[in-house]
């Protein structure tokens, strides 16, 4: 029995050149039917009025939005921009990954090089995320919407549930001088509202990851000359150690990408009002014997609201410092 509700629609922006017709016919239109959306240009419309009136109207009707911004269009920049401000949904393609302007560089975009099958396949799962995030915002406080970036790489939201690449996965990659290593967070609020604040922080990874989660414990030591007695005799001295965060198994729920040992992260955010910035850290270590990570992770943050997660691959070597000849004289000296 086919469904009586009406079909997702996606309003496609790109320059009206004959050089897109198959490149939308084919790729754009062909996704939005594999997901069972219908996706239309504004110039396949028949409508009254000043075409830029309905381009604003379209664009407030629509569930998603796709932006071709290969040749740096200036009416399509425009549109995206009036999208943005809508706190719409919106798709970014291009052909050419110089043609993205600076201030869109931190959003994801789908490069497709004019391949139109690559495109098609690409953007069946982002167009199932768009549309799925779409009406998520239209529930009552659905409207929030982050970006973070991880030690330096912008990291888009990402749907647990939906396939991924994992070479299309963002890559924070480093070299650690040090077993364990803190990487900086910068979340920022993309939406038109005050965010209401994170008050739980997740790290997802497979079990038995090479890299994860600590925190600092204090330690005594109870000493005497350089010997170790009971805590009953000599003086004591304190220091700090890295010590492994509890993790628990995620539920199938929660962790579809099989990403299953679950990390309560000691992080929060306060309220950011729209568009403000604020930091947090990501504190790491290695597991003992290892000292090489390349491995995919998901950080879930959960407001008041819902939660939103984002998915990337962390590529860490340990290579501690070379000694110095007056250390490795000292060493093999002895105490």
């Amino acid at each position: 029995m086919s469904s009586t509700q009406p079909k997702p629609f996606v309003f496609v922006l790109m320059p009206f050149d004959s050089s897109f017709n198959d490149i939308y016919k084919f790729g754009i239109k062909g996704a939005a039917d594999d997901v069972g959306a219908y996706a239309e240009r504004v110039d396949e419309q028949m409508y009254s009025g000043g075409i830029l009136d309905r381009i604003f109207n379209q664009i407030s009707k629509a569930d998603a939005i796709i932006a071709d911004m290969t040749g740096r269009n200036p009416n399509v920049f425009y549109e995206v921009g009036y999208a943005h401000a809508l706190g719409k949904v919106v798709l970014l393609l291009t052909q050419n990954v110089d043609d993205i302007p600076f201030d869109l560089k931190h959003r994801p975009h789908t490069v497709y090089g004019g391949k139109i099958e690559a495109l098609r396949t690409a953007l069946v799962p982002r167009l199932q995320w768009a549309i799925a995030e779409s009406h998520k915002q239209q529930q009552p406080g659905g409207a929030e919407r982050f970006s973070i970036r991880v030690y330096g790489v912008d990291v888009a939201p990402s749907d647990a549930s939906a396939p991924f690449d994992r070479e299309k996965i963002p890559v924070v990659k480093a070299v650690s001088r040090s077993r364990s290593f803190t990487l900086p967070i910068h979340l920022r609020n993309d939406s038109l509202e005050g965010m209401v604040g994170i008050t739980h922080v997740y790290l997802f990874c497979a079990f038995g990851a090479t890299l994860v989660p600590f925190e600092y414990r204090t330690l005594n030591n109870f000493l005497y000359g350089t010997a170790i007695f009971a805590p009953s005799v000599g003086p004591t001295t304190s220091y700090k150690e890295p010590i492994e965060l509890d993790s628990f198994s995620a539920s199938p729920v929660d962790a579809p990408d099989r990403l299953s040992e679950q990390f309560r992260i000691k992080a929060d955010f306060p309220a950011v009002p729209p568009g403000a910035v604020e930091d947090a850290a990501l504190s790491l270590m290695f597991r003992s014997g290892q000292s090489s990570c390349d491995a995919i992770y998901r950080l879930r943050l959960h407001s008041a609201r819902q939660f939103h997660d984002f998915r990337f691959r962390i590529v860490i070597d340990y290579k501690p410092e070379p000694k110095t000849e007056v250390e490795s004289a000292r060493t093999e000296a002895g105490p």
